[in-house]
């Protein structure tokens, strides 16, 4: 992309976006959608440059794909799709079953996020690269963002800046009680050997959950540069917990390297990269929106069981989107609209739905629940569908998504 301009006077815009990620470039994509007037007029501030580097899975579940498919944007390359899925937990493994449609498709982060910039530049947003936030200070007649290449004005700020997020340190809260820690390396594989590729699955391990951390460890098959590799990683959503009274903690490598031992080595072998990062989950407590500034994306929250945060930028960008354009147009109240919308609307809801499950699955009674969801192949993939927003199940009411289940143990139409 083509480099940014040195600046040192202030740039008035009417919208700013802090990040260019999904949530970022989905807020600017549904906003010059609703309003293709305010191309030229709409800025974002990214502290890299595209295509960068970034720590993370690249899984794109069914719901991230829909959302994709509602902006009419493409992947290219494609990526690597899934069909199956193994967890291995305290009990015997649990069998994801084989899909009709992929479960997931597995991109490069570097390459989709360059992909989802250069669509919203192409619709009118204006791209400041290599621009670092220094400070945010919101005032009646705005919010001005001091940067190191220069200032920004605007009359309302989006913060969709990631996990670490500057925008949400400056104005809402500093809190660091929700952010977990995941650790990740990716492996050059055969892919006539792997099951990641020769069934195209991914894999899940849990057993981590007995060694004290609340999180569980993965594998998922992707290319680089044209070459099968692995996405191999493990997440804690409660880093600075104790394992338990009079217990030691073991770190995320150990764990990691006990789950998929075949792929990462011992520690005197192999000359494996490992990248560490934040992943800051949904907290309902938290603030999202004050007066001009709302949060998006990883900024707000993510999936607290599984740390997947794609889909939730995409919906977050949608609903900020909306927010921002009745703001724009006199609803000073749509902030606070938003704010509550994170919470109540049906990604907020399904958020809700994930931390508490993962206080289960990650707590003390965790064999328990495992045992529960190794039961029914029927209730797992009715899950697995929920979790991936698949056919529209995550938007179903309590009683909805009963009697999906039962049309599937009844009549098995539930899934189709």
């Amino acid at each position: 992309m083509a480099p940014a301009a040195k600046m040192t006077v202030s740039r008035k815009y009417d919208v700013l976006i802090a990040g260019a990620g999904p949530a970022g470039m989905a807020t600017a994509l549904y906003l010059l959608r609703q309003r293709p007037a305010l191309a030229g007029r709409i800025a974002a501030l990214e502290k890299g440059r595209h295509p960068r580097f970034k720590p993370c899975a690249g899984g794109l579940i069914p719901k991230t794909r829909a959302a994709l498919d509602e902006l009419g944007l493409a992947l290219d390359p494609p990526g690597v799709e899934v069909f199956g899925g193994v967890a291995r937990g305290p009990g015997r493994p649990i069998d994801l079953g084989r899909h009709a449609t992929p479960l997931c498709t597995i991109v490069r982060r570097n390459e989709f996020d360059a992909g989802l910039a250069r669509a919203a530049q192409a619709e009118g947003l204006e791209l400041f690269e290599e621009t670092r936030i220094l400070g945010v200070e919101e005032g009646d007649g705005g919010v001005r963002v001091a940067t190191d290449r220069g200032s920004f004005e605007t009359a309302i700020l989006a913060g969709a800046d990631g996990s670490g997020s500057r925008v949400r340190r400056e104005i809402l809260d500093r809190g660091k009680a929700n952010v977990g820690r995941a650790l990740m390396v990716e492996v050059a594989i055969d892919p006539q050997t792997a099951p990641e590729f020769a069934r195209q699955l991914y894999r899940f391990d849990f057993q981590c959950v007995a060694a004290g951390i609340h999180g569980y460890s993965w594998s998922f098959p992707c290319m680089i540069d044209g070459r099968p590799h692995l996405n191999v990683g493990i997440y804690d959503q409660h880093p600075r917990a104790a394992a338990a009274p009079g217990r030691h903690k073991p770190a995320l490598l150990d764990e990691l390297r006990a789950a998929f031992p075949e792929v990462v080595p011992a520690r005197d072998g192999g000359v494996q990269t490992f990248k560490a990062f934040p992943i800051r989950w949904f907290d309902p407590a938290d603030r999202y929106a004050s007066a001009r500034v709302l949060l998006a994306g990883d900024a707000a929250g993510v999936d607290p069981l599984m740390g997947e945060g794609i889909s939730y930028a995409f919906e977050h960008g949608k609903l900020a989107a909306g927010a921002i354009a009745r703001w724009l147009d006199g609803e000073r109240a749509a902030l606070t609209q938003y704010d509550r919308d994170l919470r109540d609307a049906a990604a907020g809801r399904k958020l809700r739905h994930l931390a508490g499950a993962a206080r289960r699955f990650y707590g003390p009674r965790h064999r328990l629940y495992f045992t529960l969801a190794g039961l029914s192949g029927t209730a797992r993939r009715i899950a697995v569908d929920w979790y991936n927003g698949a056919h529209g199940v995550d938007e179903l009411s309590a009683a909805g998504l009963l009697r999906r289940w039962a049309g599937a143990v009844l009549f098995s139409t539930g899934l189709r």
